[in-house]
């Protein structure tokens, strides 16, 4: 190799390892959006034994909730989110002088959960203003100030369980760190929220929601990521 080779070779090292000092300082400067929080507001409906026959408004209340998001390495579309929610449960069809339910009875309480989901955009946000979403999940819940219409109140073994949230809905990007969205779930509890007596009977304990809300990404947006 003559000398005019060597300073080729030269020039060449010495422009990689500059191109490559560059894209490491960028690479810090410019941090990929990996995270979001946020908060929604929406109602909880309890579909068992009681709502039967009666009114949507009877067995429908508010809830709240705010959530952290984590969005993994691959796919890039996949995020883990934490939740916590609070939400009233009510039902008492008790009125309803037309219904042909003979199963009448109330309660009303509510409840703190706490869960962790997958969630993942069916569309890349990157390239697209919008996306439908799944997500789904386990949790723990906690019932206080439960006032149950029959039966004994529960006691503080009988306030605690597991939750199975199911859920899906539509984003949409109002700015680079700003998202919207509308989403709706299925809760499904092993334990009977209700105090329906009757052990015996099928009382599905499940429980629909509505929720719209809102994320900010914490960090700034980066087409390169």
């Amino acid at each position: 190799m003559n000398k005019s080779n060597i300073k080729s070779v030269r020039k060449y090292l010495c422009l990689l390892l500059c191109s490559i000092i560059v894209s490491k300082i960028n690479a810090q400067e410019y941090i990929g959006q990996k995270s979001y929080a946020g908060a929604t507001v929406g109602t909880l409906s309890y579909a068992g034994i009681y709502s039967k026959d009666a009114s949507l408004i009877s067995h429908t209340s508010m809830s709240a909730s705010v959530f952290y998001g984590h969005r993994l390495i691959l796919p890039k579309q996949l995020f883990i989110r934490g939740e916590l929610m609070l939400g009233e449960i009510a039902a008492d069809n008790r009125d309803e002088e037309e219904s042909s339910n003979p199963l009448k009875g109330a309660f009303r309480g509510y409840l703190v959960e706490a869960s962790a989901k997958v969630e993942y955009d069916i569309l890349d946000l990157y390239r697209h203003k919008f996306t439908p979403y799944v997500n789904g999940g386990v949790g723990a819940y906690y019932l206080f100030d439960y006032e149950p219409q029959q039966g004994d109140p529960k006691t503080t073994s009988e306030s605690w369980g597991i939750v199975a949230p199911l859920g899906a809905g539509v984003k949409y990007m109002l700015n680079k760190r700003i998202k919207v969205f509308a989403e709706g779930s299925y809760r499904f509890f092993p334990k009977n929220l209700d105090n329906f007596p009757d052990k015996t009977m099928n009382n599905a304990n499940r429980y629909y929601s509505l929720a719209v809300g809102a994320s900010f990404s914490l960090q700034r947006f980066n087409r390169l990521w």
